[in-house]
């Protein structure tokens, strides 16, 4: 660079500045000529790493964190652009794309969001159904026990009433027969007597004192029977008494009955009859 040197002190001085501030213009325009020369750096986007991610996203916390990772990601791109290192118009579409990237990320994870609370509620709704269902099927389990119980009960109480009943016609079958058998038994024996009676009678060659005699004895013998028949008479209605009271304390006859036939027994071993009240006129 030439520079003109006039003569004398002030003029020299002003004319140094001037050729300064020529040159520092000078080289700021070199210098601004050089950097719009230096290449541009690349832009390393991948338009499909965001998208890729949040379609993977099944829940709204997966899409929360790629929600996060867009945010970061515009933030990134700002970055870049504000550096002028890349192509400015490369990185406004990059920017614009990461954005709505972000918008898509914020819009999924507020439905996945939505469709959690909507899924926990009808779980609930479901649960509570089914404890209903099983608190129902308890109920009716519980009911159908107390109505078997109930039926088992009246089912055994028709049974007692029942064995009650047998009891009951078998104690009237033996009374009858036991009656029945002791009328033939004094029937047969008031025969006895009436027959050797008239054969006393019609023995005309028997004395008179005999025949009194006779007479006596058989109505002795009578007296006897009449006794002996009070007698078995009580013994009967005491067994029926025993076996009545063992009917309806679910216990067995058998005492009464033995010792019933243990009196019967004693009393043919004494050689008295079982009779029954009859009256015969002699």
């Amino acid at each position: 660079m030439k520079m003109a040197v006039n003569g004398g002190v002030g003029g020299g001085i002003g004319n140094a500045s001037v050729v300064t501030t020529r040159s520092s213009t000078a080289g700021k325009a070199k210098s601004g000529n050089n950097q719009a020369k230096k290449p541009k750096k690349k832009l390393n986007y991948n338009p499909r790493e965001i998208s890729s991610q949040l379609a993977l996203a099944k829940k709204s916390r997966n899409a929360a964190v790629v929600l996060a990772r867009a945010r970061i990601k515009v933030g990134t791109l700002q970055q870049a652009y504000a550096s002028g290192q890349y192509n400015q118009s490369e990185v406004r579409i990059a920017i614009a794309h990461a954005k709505r990237m972000a918008e898509c990320a914020r819009v999924k994870t507020s439905n996945l969001k939505e469709e959690e609370i909507l899924k926990r509620r009808n779980d609930r709704d479901h649960n509570n159904g089914e404890q209903k269902k099983r608190n129902e099927i308890k109920r009716r389990v519980r009911q159908k026990e107390q109505n078997l119980k109930v039926k088992v009960s009246l089912e055994e109480s028709k049974q007692i009433l029942k064995e009650k009943a047998r009891k009951q016609q078998l104690i009237q079958k033996r009374r009858m027969h036991r009656n029945d058998e002791q009328r033939r038994i004094t029937e047969a024996d008031m025969k006895y007597l009436q027959d050797q009676i008239n054969n006393n009678q019609s023995d005309k060659s028997a004395r008179y004192e005999g025949v009194s005699l006779d007479l006596s004895s058989a109505a002795a013998q009578m007296a006897e029977l009449q006794q002996l028949q009070k007698q078995i008479q009580k013994e009967v209605e005491m067994e029926v008494e025993l076996e009545y009271a063992a009917m309806d304390t679910g216990s067995t006859s058998s005492a009464a009955v033995s010792d019933g036939g243990a009196a019967m027994a004693g009393m043919e071993a004494g050689g008295g009859e079982v009779p029954v009240s009859v009256d015969i006129a002699i």
